[in-house]
């Protein structure tokens, strides 16, 4: 019987993925949607800080570039993802399961100019979407250092006016400054949004 050794076991495979990469192990061991979507929520975060650490050098992105540059993060953390890709539409960032699943999470990247703006990013989002995606994300890029506080004014008028049927006020992220809504899909469908703010202020 031939020995197997214990380095190229998949026990030592998962063991280094959880000191190097845990969102990627997540991913790995994902068996429905929602684990996927929380294993990608968690690369999208790890995203977001590699970015705001850079955020001089990004700070002059226009909206595609940033869609880009999400993409190529999530890509170099092993996720699928690509920048304007078509699913209804021109998507602004599209990840999908790499591992015989068929489960998509869509993208939407703006540059954060307000209520309306976000709104109308939003609009777009939810008509990329066909009604069988759970959730889907809406990232504002805010070009100044007080991004939590915008997020949160962004979230009060959203609570306040309800628009594109959302169903209720918002709901607490495990991403600071993140905050999900509830909206009802024109298939008849409930489709969940999670709103960010990714801080790149220029210098």
């Amino acid at each position: 019987m031939t020995k197997v050794d214990p380095d190229s076991s998949l026990e030592r495979f998962l063991g280094l993925l959880e000191g190097h990469n845990s969102n990627l192990k997540d991913l790995l061991l994902a068996k429905t949607e929602q684990d996927f979507i929380g294993a990608t929520e968690g690369a999208i975060e790890r995203a977001m800080k590699t970015i705001e650490n850079g955020s001089k050098e990004y700070a002059t992105l226009n909206e595609p570039g940033l869609s880009h540059l999400l993409a190529d993060c999530l890509n170099l953390m092993g996720w699928r993802a690509t920048a304007e890709t078509n699913n209804n539409g021109h998507v602004d960032v599209v990840v999908e399961c790499a591992f015989g699943r068929h489960w998509k999470y869509l993208g939407e990247c703006k540059l954060h100019k307000g209520y309306q703006y976000h709104v109308d990013g939003c609009e777009q989002l939810l008509g990329y979407c066909t009604g069988r995606e759970p959730r889907a994300f809406c990232m504002d890029f805010i070009n100044a250092a007080d991004a939590f506080t915008r997020m949160s004014k962004l979230r009060a008028e959203m609570d306040e006016k309800l628009p594109l049927k959302q169903k209720a006020a918002g709901a607490d992220h495990s991403i600071r400054g993140g905050f999900v809504t509830s909206h009802e899909h024109e298939s008849g469908a409930v489709v969940e949004i999670l709103h960010l703010g990714c801080s790149v202020p220029k210098p």
